[in-house]
């Protein structure tokens, strides 16, 4: 595959000893859009409910759990559809609108600040969390971007505006975390906010949209960030105790703060800072031994997204190859290939052949197919360092096939299942 007979001895070298065993374990021979088409239609097939509009949270639906998708989930696969519709306009934008639709059964429109509640709005409901809902302002600024409708840029507006009510002078500033418990300011509220702002920001202009963006980036950094190594700590509580876990969303939304209010301002320093902050999580999550990022998947789609727009921003090519060396992870040893989907957890080496598949979980992985459609996967890197070897470009092999090599996982392959045929899907 690698290596031909057109390599001469030096060139072997000059790529790595290793490359011809790079690829040893079989994987799917696709690219992002393929894949990212085969997952995300494996989750209309067995979570989405047409006739309502919305999504199981299992499959099989857990007879012990809630019968649908509460909105932590709910905002991931909006995600999915609203850059699905971005490449495949005709397969999924139809079912953007019948999601957004489905969506309102979660609007507690008579809230005083309206928003979105963790499950069905009701009339005595009040279970709202803020983050839910920074997760919707993005999906619907992402859904406008795409389809320039505005009706998506106004349920941005509605919903940011429940976001912001979150925010009191307690601890200098913050938005909580959840609304029946204000207990805590989290960096999984505040980044995202800060975000979301700067999308609105991008979308209308407001003034406001960008001094909210700054405020909320100004009193998250000096509260929840480790001046250590730049990451984010999870919560700080109203007595001020700092819980320090530190999970891969957090900061990936501070990183992309920074990318936003650089792009904004123009000042360097935030640049560098989201050059910071992703060098020191690729060090923290990046497994050398396997690629995968180590944290859920539901949290890690977000740090492959906010690696690759510092790869945009910096062309740094390490960004993008780790994302895709823990895309290639996904593809080759947590996709079920009897089915299409992904199983829950990455780091497990045996399958319960009855496990019971979660949206949030598939939906992450499938948002972190359709971000790498931009960029050429392992085999289109090996196709054209090839390509290159046949036209005798000995330097550009060497560079094509390099990135192929640092963009391919490197762990032990699961237990395999035996692969079945699977079905195309109308909805």
């Amino acid at each position: 595959m690698y290596f031909t007979s057109r390599f001469s001895a030096g060139l072997r070298a000059s790529i790595f000893v290793a490359g011809a065993l790079m690829l040893g374990a079989p994987h799917a021979h696709a690219n992002y859009r393929t894949k990212a088409i085969e997952l995300t239609n494996a989750i209309q097939r067995e979570f989405y409910v047409p006739n309502e509009g919305i999504y199981h949270g299992d499959f099989p639906v857990n007879p012990k759990g809630l019968t649908y998708e509460v909105m932590w989930g709910n905002g991931v696969q909006f995600s999915v559809l609203a850059a699905a519709t971005k490449y495949e306009p005709d397969l999924y934008k139809p079912t953007l609108y019948a999601f957004t639709k489905g969506l309102e059964r979660y609007w507690d429109k008579d809230a005083p600040v309206p928003g979105f509640d963790a499950y069905f709005s009701s009339k005595d409901g009040d279970d709202k969390y803020y983050d839910d809902n920074a997760w919707l302002v993005l999906g619907f600024c992402e859904a406008y971007r795409v389809t320039k409708d505005r009706q998506f840029a106004d349920w941005a507006r509605k919903t940011q505006n429940f976001v912001l009510s979150g925010w009191d002078e307690k601890l200098g500033g913050g938005i909580y975390w959840y609304q029946n418990r204000k207990e805590s300011k989290n960096t999984c509220i505040n980044a995202p906010g800060a975000v979301g702002a700067l999308a609105l920001y991008a979308i209308d202009g407001q003034k406001s949209d960008l001094e909210w963006a700054q405020k909320i980036y100004d009193w998250t950094r000096p509260h929840l960030q480790d001046p250590a190594d730049g990451l984010y700590w999870d919560n700080i509580n109203l007595t001020g105790k700092i819980e320090q876990t530190k999970w891969t969303y957090n900061s990936a939304l501070m990183i992309r703060a920074n990318l936003d209010l650089w792009k904004v301002t123009k000042k360097a320093s935030y640049l560098q800072e989201a050059r910071r902050e992703s060098d020191a999580a690729l060090q923290r999550w990046a497994d050398p031994k396997t690629g995968a990022f180590a944290d859920s998947a539901r949290f890690n789609h977000l740090l492959a997204e906010a690696l690759l727009q510092s790869y945009e921003a910096t062309n740094d090519v390490k960004y993008l190859n780790a994302v895709r060396r823990h895309a290639d992870f996904g593809n080759r040893y947590v996709r079920d290939v009897r089915t299409g989907d992904y199983f829950n957890k990455w780091g497990a080496e045996n399958r319960a052949d009855d496990e019971r598949k979660t949206l949030i979980e598939n939906a992450s992985a499938a948002r972190l197919l359709w971000l790498l459609v931009p960029y050429m996967d392992v085999d289109e890197l090996e196709a054209k360092g090839d390509e290159a070897l046949q036209k005798g470009e000995s330097r550009a092999a060497v560079g094509w096939y390099k990135q192929a090599f640092d963009s391919t996982a490197g762990a032990t392959p699961t237990k395999p299942a035996a692969p079945v045929a699977v079905a195309s899907v109308g909805f």
